[in-house]
């Protein structure tokens, strides 16, 4: 793994965990299950479909959340999808 690109998803999931707290008004432990998979978001064709994708994933949240998902979307865009470390053949 790229170290950098290791710590960009680590802030990026540490800032995801702030703002569902904040747009379902509760702490870690409460939360619904909400799961954002970034790599799914960057498999997706374009921004439409990746904004559908996080408009289906917090479907029941009664804050809005176009603010949320209009950062995460900017926060993503230019990262690369993690890939499992290569076993290397001896």
């Amino acid at each position: 793994y790229d170290r950098k690109e290791l710590r960009k998803r680590l802030v990026l999931e540490e800032w995801i965990v702030e703002q569902l707290g904040q747009l379902y008004g509760c702490e870690e432990e409460e939360m619904p299950e909400v799961e954002i998979d970034i790599d799914d978001l960057l498999d997706a064709a374009n921004e439409e479909e990746r904004a559908l994708k996080l408009q289906e994933t917090l479907v029941d949240c009664y804050k809005p959340t176009e603010e949320f998902i209009k950062e995460l979307l900017t926060r993503i865009r230019g990262m690369r999808k993690l890939s499992p470390p290569q076993k290397k053949s001896i």
